[in-house]
Protein backbone atom coordinates (compact mmCIF):
# COMPACT_ATOMS: atom_id res chain seq x y z
CA UNK A 1 0.00 0.00 0.00
CA UNK A 2 2.79 2.44 0.95
CA UNK A 3 4.75 1.48 -2.16
CA UNK A 4 1.70 2.18 -4.29
CA UNK A 5 1.26 5.62 -2.73
CA UNK A 6 4.94 6.44 -3.27
CA UNK A 7 4.79 5.30 -6.89
CA UNK A 8 1.68 7.41 -7.45
CA UNK A 9 3.35 10.48 -5.94
CA UNK A 10 6.49 9.97 -8.02
CA UNK A 11 4.42 9.46 -11.15
CA UNK A 12 2.42 12.65 -10.51
CA UNK A 13 5.57 14.72 -10.02
CA UNK A 14 7.21 13.21 -13.09
CA UNK A 15 4.13 13.91 -15.18
CA UNK A 16 3.90 17.61 -14.42
CA UNK A 17 3.29 18.73 -17.94
CA UNK A 18 5.39 21.19 -19.84
CA UNK A 19 3.20 24.24 -20.55
CA UNK A 20 3.90 24.16 -24.28
CA UNK A 21 0.55 25.56 -25.38
CA UNK A 22 0.56 28.32 -22.78
CA UNK A 23 4.09 29.35 -23.76
CA UNK A 24 3.18 29.36 -27.44
CA UNK A 25 0.04 31.40 -26.79
CA UNK A 26 2.01 33.93 -24.73
CA UNK A 27 4.73 34.27 -27.37
CA UNK A 28 2.14 34.80 -30.11
CA UNK A 29 0.24 37.37 -28.04
CA UNK A 30 3.41 39.32 -27.28
CA UNK A 31 4.45 39.20 -30.95
CA UNK A 32 1.01 40.38 -32.03
CA UNK A 33 1.09 43.23 -29.51
CA UNK A 34 4.54 44.30 -30.72
CA UNK A 35 3.28 44.19 -34.30
CA UNK A 36 0.40 46.51 -33.30
CA UNK A 37 2.92 48.99 -31.83
CA UNK A 38 1.65 48.39 -28.31
CA UNK A 39 4.97 49.57 -26.88
CA UNK A 40 4.01 53.05 -28.07
CA UNK A 41 0.35 53.07 -27.08
CA UNK A 42 0.30 50.85 -23.97
CA UNK A 43 3.90 50.65 -22.77
CA UNK A 44 3.19 49.51 -19.21
CA UNK A 45 1.12 46.52 -20.25
CA UNK A 46 3.60 45.72 -23.00
CA UNK A 47 6.55 45.86 -20.62
CA UNK A 48 4.66 43.69 -18.16
CA UNK A 49 3.87 41.15 -20.88
CA UNK A 50 7.49 40.97 -21.99
CA UNK A 51 8.78 40.66 -18.42
CA UNK A 52 6.27 37.92 -17.60
CA UNK A 53 7.22 36.06 -20.77
CA UNK A 54 10.91 36.31 -19.83
CA UNK A 55 10.06 34.96 -16.37
CA UNK A 56 8.09 32.12 -17.91
CA UNK A 57 11.01 31.24 -20.19
CA UNK A 58 13.39 31.13 -17.21
CA UNK A 59 10.99 29.01 -15.16
CA UNK A 60 10.52 26.64 -18.08
CA UNK A 61 14.29 26.17 -18.46
CA UNK A 62 14.53 25.44 -14.73
CA UNK A 63 11.76 22.85 -14.91
CA UNK A 64 9.38 24.98 -12.83
CA UNK A 65 6.39 24.24 -15.02
CA UNK A 66 3.68 25.62 -12.75
CA UNK A 67 5.45 28.97 -12.43
CA UNK A 68 6.11 29.00 -16.18
CA UNK A 69 2.45 28.29 -16.90
CA UNK A 70 1.24 31.02 -14.53
CA UNK A 71 3.61 33.63 -15.96
CA UNK A 72 2.79 32.62 -19.53
CA UNK A 73 -0.94 33.03 -18.88
CA UNK A 74 -0.39 36.44 -17.31
CA UNK A 75 1.93 37.48 -20.16
CA UNK A 76 -0.74 36.55 -22.69
CA UNK A 77 -3.37 38.60 -20.85
CA UNK A 78 -1.10 41.65 -20.56
CA UNK A 79 -0.13 41.42 -24.23
CA UNK A 80 -3.75 41.09 -25.32
CA UNK A 81 -4.68 44.15 -23.28
CA UNK A 82 -1.79 46.15 -24.75
CA UNK A 83 -2.73 45.08 -28.29
CA UNK A 84 -6.38 45.96 -27.76
CA UNK A 85 -5.44 49.51 -26.75
CA UNK A 86 -2.97 49.91 -29.60
CA UNK A 87 -5.45 48.69 -32.20
CA UNK A 88 -8.23 50.93 -30.86
CA UNK A 89 -6.01 54.01 -30.99
CA UNK A 90 -4.69 53.17 -34.46
CA UNK A 91 -8.22 52.64 -35.78
CA UNK A 92 -9.38 55.92 -34.25
CA UNK A 93 -6.40 57.73 -35.75
CA UNK A 94 -7.22 56.26 -39.17
CA UNK A 95 -10.85 57.32 -38.82
CA UNK A 96 -9.76 60.89 -37.98
CA UNK A 97 -7.45 60.97 -41.02
CA UNK A 98 -10.26 59.74 -43.27
CA UNK A 99 -12.65 62.34 -41.86
CA UNK A 100 -10.06 65.05 -42.49
CA UNK A 101 -9.68 63.97 -46.11
CA UNK A 102 -13.48 64.08 -46.59
CA UNK A 103 -13.77 67.44 -44.92
CA UNK A 104 -15.85 66.00 -42.08
CA UNK A 105 -15.94 66.98 -38.45
CA UNK A 106 -12.80 65.61 -36.92
CA UNK A 107 -11.32 68.11 -34.44
CA UNK A 108 -13.09 66.67 -31.38
CA UNK A 109 -12.19 63.15 -32.41
CA UNK A 110 -8.56 64.12 -32.97
CA UNK A 111 -8.44 65.56 -29.44
CA UNK A 112 -9.87 62.32 -28.06
CA UNK A 113 -7.24 60.29 -29.92
CA UNK A 114 -4.49 62.44 -28.43
CA UNK A 115 -6.00 61.95 -24.98
CA UNK A 116 -6.21 58.21 -25.61
CA UNK A 117 -2.52 58.10 -26.51
CA UNK A 118 -1.59 60.01 -23.38
CA UNK A 119 -3.74 57.78 -21.17
CA UNK A 120 -2.20 54.65 -22.68
CA UNK A 121 1.33 55.94 -22.25
CA UNK A 122 0.57 56.76 -18.62
CA UNK A 123 -0.67 53.24 -17.97
CA UNK A 124 -4.41 53.91 -17.97
CA UNK A 125 -5.17 51.48 -20.76
CA UNK A 126 -8.86 51.19 -19.93
CA UNK A 127 -9.33 54.94 -20.32
CA UNK A 128 -7.23 54.95 -23.48
CA UNK A 129 -9.41 52.26 -25.02
CA UNK A 130 -12.62 54.10 -24.07
CA UNK A 131 -11.36 57.39 -25.51
CA UNK A 132 -10.29 55.75 -28.75
CA UNK A 133 -13.70 54.12 -29.17
CA UNK A 134 -15.41 57.42 -28.44
CA UNK A 135 -13.29 59.14 -31.09
CA UNK A 136 -14.36 56.56 -33.66
CA UNK A 137 -18.03 56.97 -32.66
CA UNK A 138 -17.82 60.75 -33.16
CA UNK A 139 -16.68 60.30 -36.73
CA UNK A 140 -18.87 57.41 -37.77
Amino acid sequence: MLASAILTAVFMVACASVPSQEMSDARQAVFSARDADAATYAPRSMESAEQLLDNAERSLKQGQYDAARDDALEARQAAMKARQVAVAIAEARTAVEEAQSRGGAWASAERLVAEAQTAGQQGDESRAWELALEAKRLIE
